[in-house]
């Protein structure tokens, strides 16, 4: 493929020639429909440095895992499921609060069947550790951002579709096991966090028919540290990347996977979230005019807790490295199950 255009016009060079060209592939968490993650870079004859990141996506209907949603829901799912959100929410072109944007959008590639290849910015980012002041700007600028795109909504089709598929049909199985506690990594089957996922899972209907119930807001939906990029330019305070939610979701929801993002990636101490958790409700809270810890919390009981402990991971050998994830991550769903016990129960 012939990308000289797409470089001409990243650098503003409309005679620019390309001396070299390669493709570094780019690790990216299992979704249910990125297929694919590059960075294709290179330099011009006259010596400058070009680079892009390349996404692929497609429909759900090419997914894998399809078959652990139920017969009777999938034609729904498919058809529901936002997995062009990235490049809808750059043809929307609406306006983002001041200190966020998104990435510059080259070109969209559509191979048919619902299969796209989107060429982006390649953002420079800070590489240093978030801190509460970061947690507290990035929890500002979502509330920001769903104060200023209210919605309509009397569902949650996401969070239904992730109970009734990949929540019943391969998370809970594997977690209500005595077996896999028995893992050298997990804490055993007698510990209090089995009984508490188990009890949270007969409830969860009720959660999300509590969430379904709140307020709605247009949002980010995957606010993860890891795609709140912080540009070395200081062109934005952050440079939000994969919007993978398209449908409204509740007030707090994005507030979810800023909690849960860098425990997922083994960053943070279990110790820390308690302090995390307090800065971004406040922040949030102050934009909104609102509490949004109903949303927050009775999303993340559904879309986050149950992927806290890493079950794809138990077949790798227990190295040190593969037990520090393991310990902070059971730490993460020790904290979630008790937000649920503090702030859940008390209300269904």
């Amino acid at each position: 493929m012939d990308i000289t255009g797409l470089v001409r016009t990243s650098l503003g060079d409309p005679t620019a020639e390309i001396a070299e060209q390669r493709v570094e592939p780019l690790p990216h968490p299992p979704t249910l429909s990125t297929t694919g993650l590059s960075r294709v870079r290179g330099v011009t004859t006259t010596g400058r440095p070009w680079s892009f990141v390349v996404k692929s996506i497609h429909s759900v209907r090419h997914w894998p895992g399809l078959d652990t949603v139920p017969e009777h829901m999938r034609a729904d799912f498919v058809a529901q499921y936002p997995w062009r959100t990235d490049v809808d929410a750059y043809l929307a072109d609406e306006p983002l609060p001041e200190g966020l944007r998104m990435p510059r959008l080259y070109q969209v590639d559509d191979l048919g069947e619902d299969r796209l290849v989107v060429w982006m910015e390649d953002v420079e980012a800070c590489a240093k550790p978030w801190d509460l002041d970061r947690y507290r700007t990035a929890a500002r600028l979502l509330g920001e951002l769903a104060a200023s795109r209210p919605a309509t909504a009397s569902t949650n089709l996401g969070l239904h579709a992730l109970h009734q598929g990949p929540i019943q049909n391969l998370f809970l199985p594997a977690l209500a096991d005595p077996a896999t506690w028995r893992h050298p990594l997990l804490p055993g089957p007698d510990d209090p966090l089995r009984a508490d996922l188990l009890a949270i899972a007969e409830v969860l209907p009720e959660i999300i028919r509590m969430v379904d119930g709140l307020p709605y807001t247009r949002c980010h939906g995957d606010a993860c540290p890891a795609n709140l990029l912080v540009p070395v330019d200081g062109s934005a305070e952050f440079v939000a990347i994969d919007w993978s939610w398209g449908a409204p979701a509740a007030l707090g929801f994005d507030l979810g996977q800023l909690l849960v993002g860098q425990s997922n990636d083994g960053v943070t101490e279990p110790e820390e979230l308690p302090a995390v958790h307090d800065t971004i409700v406040a922040a949030y809270a102050d934009m909104v005019g609102a509490d949004p810890i109903p949303g927050y919390v009775g999303s993340l009981l559904v879309r986050g807790l149950w992927m806290a402990i890493p079950l794809e991971r138990m077949g790798e050998e227990p190295t040190p490295e593969l037990a520090e994830l393991f310990r902070k991550r059971i730490g993460l769903a020790r904290f979630v199950t008790g937000l649920f016990a503090e702030h859940v129960r008390p209300v269904i």
